[in-house]
């Protein structure tokens, strides 16, 4: 063998362990691209559900907004004049005079039940208990205890 060719062989020798050390490189490279793509996509799916429940959260507290509104609307005080507007528009087609009733008696007040969620949640947020106690208490979820305080708030009625 001549010094040439020893020559030539030796650059071929290092330039295969080159070769082979970049490919091992980028074999490396390439593995941890894919893991790192793996846990993207898992935190992906995860901040997916999440957001899911969000929307599913935000659809509930529009939802409870919507009748705690529709609860705290005021109501016709005397009940014996709905019964009047309800016979006016009974007899609208008529043309013969609604006969005047003697007015009506008054029922009495019913005993007083027990207290409203509203005022449950509102005097054991008063006595010092977190939202999460509260909603134990209760057996309803944090979120309507948070919702009911803060309607509570926004009347101007500290819970």
């Amino acid at each position: 063998m001549t010094g040439q060719e020893r020559i030539l062989s030796e650059i071929r020798e290092e330039v295969n362990g080159i070769l082979r050390s970049i490919d091992e490189t980028t074999e490396r490279d390439i593995s941890l691209i894919e893991e790192r793509e793996k846990n993207l996509r898992s935190l992906l799916a995860e901040v997916e559900k999440r957001i899911k429940a969000y929307i599913r959260e935000l659809d509930g507290r529009q939802q409870a907004e919507k009748t705690y509104a529709a609860l705290s609307e005021p109501r016709n005080p005397d009940p014996a004049a709905t019964y009047v507007e309800l016979g006016k528009n009974r007899y609208k087609g008529n043309l013969e005079p609604i006969p005047q009733a003697e007015p009506a008696i008054t029922p009495p007040e019913p005993p007083p039940g027990p207290p409203s969620t509203a005022e449950q949640i509102q005097s054991l947020m008063r006595s010092g208990l977190s939202a999460s106690a509260v909603a134990s208490r209760l057996g309803i979820s944090i979120a309507e205890v948070e919702f009911a305080a803060a309607l509570l708030e926004r009347r101007g009625e500290k819970p």
